[in-house]
């Protein structure tokens, strides 16, 4: 553990270091990639709980 944040703080220094427009062009595809997986994952979870909810409900008898 000690190593990934000894790597963790190298990374941080040298991207505080750069200007503003350097650190969003290193960042922003790291946040849109992670947020894109959220929403997928969030997304199919969501779907899964409304037909489970519809087909409790008896409004939907056919479970996809």
């Amino acid at each position: 553990m000690d190593g990934f944040l000894s790597w963790w703080d190298g990374v941080e220094l040298w991207l505080s270091g750069l200007g503003f427009v350097l650190q969003t062009v290193v960042v922003m595809p790291v946040v849109l990639l992670i947020a894109y997986g959220a929403a997928v994952l969030l997304d199919g979870s969501l779907g899964k709980v409304i037909v489970l909810v519809r087909w409790l409900r008896g409004k939907d008898r056919s479970i996809r």
